[in-house]
Parts: structure tokens; C-alpha cells; sequence
């Protein structure tokens, strides 16, 4: 199970700059793509994958809002024009995914060393956490998967009040609250 983990780490923080090199900006997307996958290497090294996780996040939220919401509206100029921001908005979801995954990662590691010190048979560790890994994961992507129902509902529903920026903060806000009590949960 760590493998994978290992591997969806390293892939998905660089989302967002994959979309960015797709919708028209090949040499911010490639510069910024090449320093996520570098710090996301070397988290991983060091066991620290959020890093790699923390700095595509909010490198991503910085372009997202140069590209629209208020910034934009001020200054009546965009200074990274999207032509879809809709794409790249979802592809914030990527790294906010691996950012959880990230700190699941680093309580595996903690609980499996902790548990092989006191002595406990290496192969029943390794099946339990892997099946309360898998469940969280379950519990995860279930929370992932509403928040986003919710964002495209959002986006979709003509309401004068809330611009897509606004919908991708709420979404933000409520992926990280249902995440942060799976958590919290999980740790008690």
C-alpha cells in the first residue's frame, strides 16, 4: 500500500501545472512542474511529503488568483489570462488531495515504526494499517467527491452572489473541515 501512496504523492501535486502547460502556458507550467516534482522527491526522501504538497497548493492558489476573482476585478487587468479557469480551478483539487494524503502518509510511517519497536508480528502492522489506510482513503475521496458536488452545483446555479472564486473557496473550506475530522478521528 505505501508504494502507491508514494507514487500518488509525487504525481499529484504537479496537476495543477500540468493543466497550466495544457491550457497555453508551457514555459510556467514546465518551470513550476519541475520544482514541484523536485520538492515532492525530496519530501519524500526525507519523509516530508507535505512540502512538495504545500508549496504546489499554494503556488496554484497564487495563479488562480491572478488569473481571476478580485485581483482581476481591481486591477481591470488578468495578470495570467486562463482561457478555461474552470480547468485549472479543479485541478487545485489535486494538490489539496495530496496534502492529506501527505500527513496520512507521515501518521503511517509514525504508527508502523512505533508498533515493529513494541514488538508487534510485522505482517499483522502491515495488514492492519493498510486496511485503515484503505478506509480512509474510502472516507477521503467520499468527502473529496461532495465537496466537489457542491462546487459544480455552485458553479452551475445562477446565482448573481457567488462568482466561481468564491465557490472554489467554500469548497476549499469544506474539503478541508470533512478531512480534518477523518482525521482527527482517525488519530483518536
Amino acid at each position: 500500500m505505501i508504494k502507491p501512496l508514494q507514487l500518488i504523492l509525487i504525481i499529484l501535486p504537479t496537476v495543477p501545472f500540468i493543466a497550466l502547460t495544457i491550457l497555453g502556458y508551457p514555459s510556467i507550467g514546465a518551470l513550476i512542474l519541475i520544482v514541484v516534482f523536485a520538492i515532492n522527491l525530496v519530501g519524500l526522501l526525507t519523509n516530508n511529503p507535505h512540502y512538495g504538497s504545500w508549496f504546489s497548493l499554494i503556488t496554484a492558489l497564487i495563479i488562480s488568483l491572478a488569473s481571476q476573482g478580485y485581483i482581476p476585478y481591481i486591477t481591470h487587468t488578468a495578470l495570467i489570462p486562463l482561457q478555461s479557469p474552470g480547468v485549472f480551478d479543479m485541478s487545485v483539487l489535486a494538490p489539496e488531495y495530496s496534502l492529506v494524503l501527505s500527513y496520512l502518509y507521515r501518521s503511517y510511517r509514525r504508527y508502523i515504526d512505533e508498533l515493529r519497536s513494541r514488538g508487534f508480528d510485522k505482517v499483522e502492522v502491515d495488514r492492519e494499517l493498510n486496511a485503515l489506510i484503505r478506509h480512509v482513503l474510502a472516507i477521503l475521496t467520499i468527502a473529496l467527491l461532495t465537496a466537489v458536488m457542491l462546487y459544480y452545483l455552485m458553479i452551475e446555479m445562477s446565482m448573481p452572489v457567488i462568482d466561481p472564486f468564491t465557490a472554489l473557496v467554500v469548497f476549499a473550506v469544506i474539503y478541508a473541515v470533512i478531512s480534518r475530522y477523518i482525521i482527527t478521528r482517525v488519530k483518536s
